[in-house]
C-alpha cells in the first residue's frame, strides 16, 4: 500500500494545501478526505449528522467506529499497485469529551503510512484564518488553544511514525497556497519514490 498522511490543525489550511498539491501530481494520486469518508460512512450506517462539526458532539467510540470503516476504504483503495493516496487528516480529534487520537492503532495499522507531513503555521496565523472562515467553527480559536493543537499533532505524527517507521516532514503554510503546496507535492513524490 501506498499512503501519505497529510495533517494540519483545524484553520492551518492543511486542505486547501493539499487539494493544490495533489492537483499538480499526475493521476495516480489520489486524495482522499478523512472528513469526507466518515460523513460518507455515518450516513451510510444511518447516523444523523449535518457536516464536519457533527463528529465534534459524538461520542469516542463512535467517532472510533468511523474512523475504522474510513481506514478500511483508504486501505482498499491503497492496495491498487497503480494509486497513491493521500490522506488528509487530523493527528488529533476535539471532542466534547476531550481530544482524542485522530489514528487509533488499528487504523494506524490498516493504513500503515510510509509519510507524515504536517501542515503548520504561527499559532496568529492560523487565528486568523479561522476568524475568517465562514466554513467552520472552532471551539478552541485563542492563541495558547491553537499552539496546544499544534504541539499535540506533532506528538501524535512522531508516535504514529515510530510505529510504523515512517518519517515526518513539515511544510510551513504561512503565505501564498502555492508555495505550501510545491514543498507538499515535492514531500509527497519523494515519499512515492521511496516505496518504489
Amino acid at each position: 500500500m501506498d499512503v501519505t498522511v497529510v495533517s494540519g490543525v483545524p484553520g492551518v489550511g492543511s486542505s486547501t494545501v493539499t487539494e493544490a498539491a495533489v492537483a499538480s501530481l499526475d493521476e495516480r494520486y489520489e486524495l482522499l478526505d478523512t472528513h469526507d469518508v466518515m460523513l460518507e460512512e455515518a450516513l451510510g450506517s444511518g447516523l444523523e449528522v449535518s457536516g464536519r462539526d457533527a463528529f465534534a458532539e459524538m461520542t469516542p467510540r463512535e467517532i472510533r467506529r468511523l474512523q475504522r470503516r474510513m481506514s478500511e476504504y483508504v486501505a482498499a483503495i491503497a492496495a491498487d499497485p497503480d494509486t497513491y493516496v493521500v490522506l488528509n487528516t487530523h493527528l488529533v480529534v476535539n471532542t466534547a469529551a476531550g481530544f482524542i487520537p485522530g489514528l487509533p492503532p488499528e487504523v494506524l495499522a490498516d493504513l500503515d503510512p510510509d509519510a507524515f507531513v504536517l501542515v503548520e503555521a504561527d499559532p496568529e496565523i492560523v487565528q486568523e484564518r479561522r476568524a475568517g472562515s465562514d466554513y467552520l467553527s472552532y471551539s478552541v480559536d485563542d492563541r495558547l488553544g491553537i499552539e496546544f493543537q499544534q504541539s499535540m499533532s506533532r506528538t501524535a505524527a512522531f508516535a504514529y511514525a515510530t510505529s510504523t517507521s515512517a518519517p515526518v516532514a513539515l511544510v510551513e503554510h504561512v503565505d501564498a497556497v502555492d508555495t505550501a503546496a510545491a514543498r507538499l507535492s515535492e514531500e509527497i513524490e519523494a515519499a512515492a519514490t521511496r516505496t518504489h
